[in-house]
């Protein structure tokens, strides 16, 4: 069956199939949950999920691959003066590089940290007298949860990632050791012009 015209600027240009010419609407690459951060909070909510490596570019750099996945748990509650927080809960297995032998390092990110929602357009105030184990965001209508996951996953991570102490392997060179030219033997050669 035919989809009626929509324009006539589609009708020759953009088909999902040939056969029957059924125009074709791409759809967002990925869906990032958001929530209102102010409901959520007062309504006690709760959210748990895991969301792919993949889909989170900020720390492909910093990984060995982007395989994978980080499981989290969002939780929102309401303290006795009222003011609305949010308690994150990450938990991951990750492959890093070694700095010795540039292989594969996995490890185990772990990381609850609660988040103090401040009104929009209030200071969140001096981040050293905030305590160790909250930190201050502002509210958000739309706060998106992957990336607050991932900015959580980066600041878990170890800045130089390695092996245990004599457990790396020497990278693996391509072709035979044994059969490695001294850089000089061309000058050898010419020597014996």
């Amino acid at each position: 069956m035919r989809e009626p015209v929509l324009g006539r600027c589609l009708l020759k240009t953009f088909y999902f199939d040939r056969v029957i010419q059924n125009h074709y609407y791409a759809r967002p690459m990925w869906d990032r949950v958001a929530v209102d951060s102010v409901a959520f909070a007062r309504d006690a909510s709760e959210l748990r999920a895991t969301v792919a490596i993949a889909d989170l570019p900020r720390l492909h750099d910093l990984l060995f691959d982007h395989s994978g996945e980080i499981a989290y748990s969002l939780t929102g509650a309401v303290n006795k003066d009222g003011i609305g927080s949010l308690r994150l809960g990450i938990a991951a297995e990750v492959l890093m590089t070694c700095h010795h032998c540039l292989g594969p390092v996995e490890l185990s990110i772990t990381s609850v940290r609660t988040f103090e929602l401040v009104p929009e357009g209030q200071e969140l105030g001096d981040p050293a007298e905030e305590p160790h184990d909250i930190e201050r965001i502002h509210a958000d209508s739309r706060l998106d949860v992957s990336a607050l996951v991932e900015d959580e996953a980066i600041l878990c991570l170890p800045m130089v990632a390695g092996h245990a102490r004599g457990s790396c392997s020497a990278p693996v060179l391509a072709g035979d050791e044994s059969e490695k030219k001294s850089p000089f033997s061309s000058l050898e050669t010419l020597k014996r012009r």
